[in-house]
């Protein structure tokens, strides 16, 4: 972050798991993005995200944030949910506690490089010529173009909210992630 392009970026350190370092990271802030998931660190994420949204949450609202946006994942609210989906709904509920309008966008898998189901669906096509594959290559999916993620993202910054919304923002396709890693490869021309 320290060679940005514009003189009109101001980087402020804060660590989601030390509430004390996020007050003075968030001091004039009027809209916040949490784009924060722990998934990736392994065994314990939930509590970690429950911990992680929590003290943003607080820090959001003693800041006076105006709006919080968050990006979540789609999917029904019921006991069949991943725990990865359990938790980025949870997530939600958690930004929403504090009373600070939120605009939770629900999204499945963001197709584009540093998506972490993009980068797991590449990795797996471009290293792998077969695999034995597990049962959740045939779970479905409404994959969204990070381009139409992004254009969301901005959209929102500018709605007037007194109250929270969710936004379910799945692509119009419903595809499998077998399917997905078939058209990755076409795409590269890996088949």
């Amino acid at each position: 972050l320290a060679n940005l392009p514009s003189g009109k970026t101001e980087v402020v350190e804060g660590d989601l798991l030390r509430a004390e370092t996020l007050r003075p990271a968030l001091f004039g802030v009027d809209t916040a993005f949490y784009m924060v998931h722990s998934m990736g660190s392994g065994a314990g994420f939930e509590e970690a995200d429950r911990t992680a949204a929590q003290n943003f949450a607080e820090a959001a609202r003693d800041a006076g944030i105006r709006h919080i946006i968050y990006l979540g994942g789609l999917g029904e609210s019921s006991e069949d949910l991943s725990p990865h989906l359990r938790s980025r709904q949870e997530v939600g509920e958690i930004l929403r506690s504090a009373g600070v309008p939120v605009t939770e966008l629900r999204a499945s898998i963001v197709l584009g490089s540093g998506s972490l189901s993009f980068e797991m669906i590449r990795s797996l096509t471009e290293h792998l010529p077969f695999m034995v594959t597990p049962k959740w290559v045939s779970v479905e999916a409404q994959p969204i173009a990070i381009d139409d993620l992004l254009a969301y993202l901005m959209e929102s910054m500018d709605l007037p909210l007194q109250r929270s919304l969710v936004v379910e923002i799945g692509g119009s396709d419903r595809v499998s992630y077998r399917a997905l890693m078939k058209e990755y490869a076409r795409q590269r021309k890996l088949n």
